[in-house]
């Protein structure tokens, strides 16, 4: 068996659910597209019709290229070196992923590409930070989450959320549901209590440090409580 494609029959559990999350579409765009695992496992699973890989590196897709020459797949995924959207003509029928990289910086995309993230029948985006950041700009602009997702990998936890534009702006009060996700909490995922557990841990020891400075910081405090509040919740 080629190297590359033993590869695309064990991904992560995070790759797997991404797919999952993507389902059935004539093309997927891959932003942030790495080593090309996803592009080629969705189109050589018949997930997708066509993939485009996507970087703002080009040297970045190098990787990308030598799996898809390895696999045979130059016919069924494209190279684009571009930033976000850029470059890229949307289909009728596409998928985006936007994964491995900040929140804030996943927004900027969908803002600087909308008309193409705005089209598109879902996004499936992993932010690896600032997932607080990520939903409220989602609620804010318009982009209905369909489903979210806690997977762990190790000693990591991934938040993987799936939106797409409606055009509905929704409000977004609740700071814990929007660092940890609203859906993701109503389906009492084993994983989110464990993330809850280590967050409040980690927010209790650093609110101890600064009160050992003479320090009462405020947001942290905040902060916590919401994570109690989730906790508390949990089995009601």
């Amino acid at each position: 068996m080629l190297k590359g494609a033993s590869y695309i029959k064990k991904l992560t559990k995070r790759l797997e659910a991404m797919l999952d999350m993507i389902g059935r579409c004539d093309e997927l765009i891959d932003i942030g597209a790495d080593h090309g695992y996803l592009c080629a496992a969705a189109v050589m699973r018949g997930i997708a019709k066509h993939a485009y890989a996507a970087d703002i590196s080009q040297s970045s897709l190098t990787k990308a290229r030598k799996l898809a020459n390895e696999l045979c797949l130059n016919d069924k995924i494209s190279f684009i070196v571009a930033d976000g959207f850029s470059g890229y003509a949307p289909g009728s029928c596409f998928c985006a992923a936007i994964a491995g990289m900040g929140g804030e910086l996943i927004a900027s995309i969908l803002e600087n590409g909308q008309t193409a993230a705005h089209e598109a029948k879902r996004l499936v985006l992993q932010p690896m930070r600032g997932t607080r950041e990520l939903r409220e700009y989602l609620y804010k602009n318009g982009y209905g989450i369909t489903d979210e997702l806690i997977i762990a990998e190790g000693s990591r936890f991934y938040q993987l959320i799936c939106c797409r534009y409606d055009g509905i702006a929704r409000p977004c009060e609740d700071q814990a549901l929007l660092e940890f996700g609203a859906i993701a909490y109503a389906k009492r995922q084993p994983e989110l209590m464990t993330l809850l557990e280590r967050t409040y841990g980690s927010i209790s020891k650093r609110i101890e440090k600064a009160a050992a400075a003479g320090r009462a910081p405020e947001s942290l405090i905040k902060e916590l409580n919401g994570v109690r509040r989730l906790m508390d919740g949990w089995k009601q």
